[in-house]
């Protein structure tokens, strides 16, 4: 318990988590995480509104939130749940999960997955080769390529950025 006390203070106070640390934000209005340096793990529930902010190699859980975003480096783990809006910018190799929300919408670079599931719109923005999967979107799932370009419809029912 003395650790989630620690955590939560380093968020209130400093808005910065310690490289490789552990951070978390709840039953509040809005806060905002940051991470000096690489590796945090980083989580926020039960706002209205909430935020990240990251090096590389770092996890980041949202969910009970209405506004949620994070903006992360390389190597990035970013899950957006059960909110009303979920945005996101993440570079290379990044794994953004948004589900169970009404809108979300993120920009990742090259070697990145993206997964939007029982979302009302999914918006993606390839900034390199990237594969979306857009599973019980009610609106419209729109992948836009580097290029400017649309994505290509894959045979996993994904759709791709830089090939299949």
């Amino acid at each position: 318990m003395l650790f989630a006390g620690l955590g939560l203070a380093s968020c209130w106070n400093s808005g910065a988590c310690v490289e490789g640390d552990a951070c978390e934000c709840f039953n509040g209005d809005e806060c905002y995480l940051g991470c000096d340096g690489d590796n945090c793990d980083q989580r926020c529930f039960q706002m209205d509104r909430c935020g990240a902010v990251c090096e590389h190699g770092c996890s980041f859980e949202c969910f009970d939130v209405d506004e949620c975003s994070a903006s992360c480096g390389d190597d990035c783990d970013l899950d957006c749940h059960n909110t009303a809006a979920c945005g996101a910018i993440c570079d290379r190799n990044c794994r953004y999960e948004c589900h169970d929300t009404s809108r979300c919408g993120v920009v990742v670079g090259s070697s990145s997955v993206v997964t939007c599931r029982n979302v009302g719109t999914c918006e993606v923005d390839c900034q390199g080769s990237c594969q979306v999967f857009c599973e019980n979107v009610g609106g419209e799932c729109r992948v836009t390529c580097l290029d400017g370009g649309a994505a290509v419809m894959c045979p996993d029912g994904s759709h791709a950025c830089g090939g299949c």
